[in-house]
């Protein structure tokens, strides 16, 4: 006799739609959708439509992005009447939430699942009114940079009390958000990255025939600090004067990073690819002999999570160079995968990799120590398999409670 399984009907929020940055995003929600036992809603706060190369079912309803202009004036006059900038903005806010929720007419759904604690603050009230358990990903910006905003830091502490579970990605940002008052007990740590049986790593032997090279996969920003790296390989440069830096990617420091190559006159080294696809970011992985990344804590207080690019990297049995910084500490294990520097020593991080590429039989060693740190750290299907496991749990909980 056959048992029939159980479906619960999980909404997916998040602020955006699925971005070719956001890789972790689109293998969850790829991987949840592919589950039998989920019926799976992607509800976006962006208005125009998704578009992923798989069968999944969505709801542009722009709860993030409508009346970005109004919310930006109100903090203006805010700030003007008595520094009240936050109180309004957030006003204006939460009402558009509410507006494109109501609007909606979303089903009702066993469970929610939330991208960033800064989209869960505007759908909590949502979730509340309709007796919707909900579990929350956090990541490095909405529990860090973001809560220069003092209302929003308000609803955290709420968000805190309300949400059924935090999903953080490493436990950097766990012993954080426990600082921050959030109950231990609610945390669950979960890498941002499930590999793939199928991932394509090429053989060392083929790294050899390419010329030295170094990558960067990521998101120009601050707290990537891509001018660091830029600093560093001008000094890879000096002793190797052969070596290539390959840029993957796209954000707002480019237009800072190709005037600090231009200063630094190492125009003719650097290959700068723009955001790719997947398959083009791991032929180029699959080409190079070391992967640096100079993430730091960027000055409004921004942090990363677990860096999926590190991790990727990882997985095609590169040696990383990066910095003592958030979860990046977990991936790297120094001296065995690769080498930390404190942030901002682009100096050390420039020793490190020349030592790397003029000891290949050492790189290639650390790159096969991380490949089985990263595989045991983050098994295939492990993530989606947690986070499912986790909601079916949830939902449950609630069941019993109603």
């Amino acid at each position: 006799m056959s048992i029939e399984k159980k479906i619960i009907r999980v909404g997916y929020f998040t602020h955006t739609n699925i971005s070719p940055s956001e890789t972790f995003i689109y293998d969850l929600v790829k991987g949840l959708n592919e589950e039998d036992t989920i019926d799976l809603t992607f509800v976006s706060g962006k208005t125009d439509k998704v578009n992923v190369d798989f069968d999944l079912k969505s709801k542009s309803i722009g709860f993030e992005q409508k009346n970005k202009k109004a919310s930006f004036y109100a903090y203006k006059i805010g700030q003007i009447l008595g520094g009240n900038g936050y109180k309004f903005k957030q006003k204006i806010q939460f009402n558009t939430a509410n507006t494109c929720l109501s609007k909606a007419k979303l089903s009702h759904f066993d469970v929610a699942y939330v991208e960033y604690a800064t989209s869960a603050v505007l759908l909590m009230p949502y979730f509340k009114a309709n007796n919707i358990p909900f579990v929350v990903h956090v990541h490095g910006f909405d529990i860090t940079a973001a809560r220069l905003d003092s209302e929003y830091s308000k609803k955290l502490e709420e968000l805190f009390v309300f949400s059924s579970n935090i999903i953080t990605p490493s436990k950097h940002l766990k012993r954080y958000l426990i600082l921050l008052g959030c109950n231990p007990d609610k945390i669950e740590v979960i890498y941002p990255f499930s590999l793939e049986n199928s991932l394509d790593n090429k053989s060392w032997k083929n790294r050899y025939l390419e010329a030295p090279s170094v990558t960067f996969l990521g998101r120009l920003t601050e707290k990537k600090n891509p001018i660091a790296l830029l600093y560093a390989f001008k000094i890879v440069l000096e002793k190797l004067p052969n070596v290539k830096l390959n840029i993957l990617g796209d954000g707002p420091l480019l237009a800072k990073c190709n005037s600090v190559i231009k200063k630094l006159g190492i125009e003719n080294s650097i290959v700068f690819y723009g955001v790719v696809k997947r398959e083009t970011a791991f032929e180029v992985l699959n080409k190079t002999w070391v992967y640096a990344q100079h993430s730091v804590t960027s000055i409004t207080g921004d942090q990363e999570g677990f860096p999926v690019s590190l991790a990727e990297a990882a997985a095609h049995a590169l040696p990383l160079v990066s910095t003592i910084h958030s979860g990046i500490t977990e991936n790297i294990i120094e001296g065995k995968t690769g080498f930390l520097v404190q942030e901002y020593n682009y100096e050390l991080m420039a020793e490190k990799i020349i030592f790397l590429i003029k000891n290949p039989e050492l790189a290639e060693e650390m790159g096969e120590n991380g490949r089985k740190h990263i595989m045991e750290l983050c098994k295939p299907k492990k993530r989606v398999e947690k986070i499912k496991e986790l909601l079916i749990q949830v939902s449950k909980q609630n069941n019993k409670i109603s």
